[in-house]
């Protein structure tokens, strides 16, 4: 290949023509990636660049520099035969680094997958990928379904620097494989659909035995790393100085200042013409906020406004998130059901109930959970749908009979004493099916536990305070 200095990086490339397109590419400072898509002789080239920081990082840049590791290893795959980009070129530099890929016009197999549409063929699908990448010896260790893209009738394997092509392949390495791809949907399809996916694949029934037990551990620890980079560059995040933007929004959030709707002392919040503003008191509201924002970013899971952008807290200037306003979409379920249940048909109610009950099946199969659920914080989208509001509240957690009683007594307590009690219990039976427990003593300790507390909830004509 032929050596050629550009103006951050240089490239390496057998493409002459991409010489001029890939000389106007810059690292951002303070980035840790970076993506760009460039237009070169009518076709797109996508290009992303890492930089590395400390001890570690300059090692690794000198070693195996992330940009050449990825076109390396793109070019192993297809020379396997298994979909991956078409690698053009990488760039190095002072502690950054490039590769140069043909752009894949497609959608992650999770956002397929989880739109609902075909997934049984798009399951068996997979099935075939990792079946290809078992008899090819190709492990990789982050492979989860954002890093796979759909493209016309072909699954392609993105984010290629933690791909190993190996010379012999262990049962560990296919249970790595599988755990890793199916950990983050595991819970959420059905029965059925993982036995498609499995006798597709073909494994034995000790291999899915070992998948089947990985697949939480590996999810809490998914959650936890991607925590952990909620301040830090990545795929889904851009961090400049002490702002932090999702991905796609950093020309959000930019409207004046209208009203001020909430301010204790905890939180105060603020319309602007395009967004809320949320600022917190302390560091470690926001702080989980924002994690957890990023965190339903990265599993595609709209149960909360969306999050455009964070300010953390500097100097005598507190931090703040500003989201999605949902001013005019509908309002909170207490004051819902105070101007709405009394009109309703009966249909319409229990259609309503299992609606409500749909959408926290959904979250909660997901470990989704709120550790305040009174009914305000829960917002009924007029066009359909809900949304959990105080989003520092949300947590990732294991659904158990004491999360379920929580949820149940917080509901019955925060809503209007004349929902029937019929609609009530078809709400916990819906919910209570989730895991395996004693249901008649669940519902006794939620009476119980309801029958402790006065009914407050906020109604169309202000605050309720009702007694049972």
């Amino acid at each position: 290949m032929k050596k050629h200095p550009a103006r951050e990086f240089t490239w390496f490339t057998e493409d002459e023509g991409l010489l001029h397109a890939l000389a106007a590419v810059r690292h951002p400072a303070g980035e840790r990636r970076h993506y760009d898509i460039l237009e070169v002789d009518g076709k797109k080239v996508f290009v992303k660049s890492f930089s590395e920081k400390g001890v570690a990082g300059r090692i690794r840049q000198m070693v195996a520099p992330r940009g050449k590791k990825e076109f390396s290893i793109a070019r192993g795959l297809r020379s396997l035969g298994i979909p991956a980009p078409l690698a053009l070129g990488y760039g190095t530099g002072d502690l950054v680094s490039a590769v140069a890929e043909s752009f894949i016009d497609g959608k992650s197999l999770l956002e397929h997958i989880k739109e609902g549409t075909g997934r049984e063929d798009l399951l068996g699908r997979l099935a075939d990928l990792l079946l290809s990448l078992r008899n090819r010896k190709v492990r990789h260790d982050d492979l989860h379904l954002d890093n796979i893209l759909v493209s016309g009738d072909s699954l392609y394997l993105v984010d290629l620097h933690k791909v190993r092509l190996k010379r012999s392949f262990s049962n560990e390495d296919e249970v790595t494989n599988l755990t890793h791809a199916l950990g983050i949907i595991y819970n959420d399809i059905t029965k059925h659909e993982r036995d498609i996916f499995f006798d597709r694949y073909g494994c034995t029934a000790e291999t899915r035995e070992k998948v089947e037990n990985a697949v939480e551990r590996l999810r809490a620890r998914w959650i936890i790393k991607k925590m952990e980079r909620a301040f830090r560059d990545t795929s889904v995040v851009i961090r400049k100085g002490n702002d932090i933007f999702i991905r796609g929004m950093e020309n959000r959030a930019k409207g004046g200042y209208e009203a001020t709707i909430k301010e204790d002392r905890k939180i105060k919040v603020e319309r602007f013409s395009d967004h809320v503003k949320k600022t917190y008191a302390g560091r470690a509201r926001l702080k989980r906020a924002w994690e957890n924002h990023v965190v339903l970013e990265y599993l595609h899971m709209p149960v909360a406004p969306k999050a455009f952008h964070a300010r953390l807290p500097s100097g005598e200037g507190k931090g703040y998130i500003s989201m999605e306003d949902l001013q005019g979409k509908g309002e909170e379920l207490d004051r819902f059901l105070d101007r709405n249940y009394d009109s309703m048909r009966r249909g319409e109610q229990k259609d309503f109930i299992d609606s409500l009950a749909a959408f926290f099946l959904g979250a909660m199969t997901w470990g989704i959970t709120h550790r305040d659920l009174k009914a305000c914080n829960i917002f009924v989208v007029a066009s359909g749908g809900f949304r959990l509001l105080d989003v520092e509240d949300i947590r990732f957690e294991k659904v158990t009979g004491d999360v379920l009683k929580r949820t149940f007594l917080q509901l019955c307590n925060t809503i209007p004493k004349r929902i029937s009690t019929r609609d009530r219990m078809r709400f916990f039976l819906r919910l209570s099916a989730l895991i395996s427990t004693d249901k008649k003593r669940l519902m006794r300790e939620v009476l119980a536990g309801s029958l402790k507390e006065p009914i407050v909830y906020e109604g169309v004509s202000g605050l309720i305070v009702d007694k049972w």
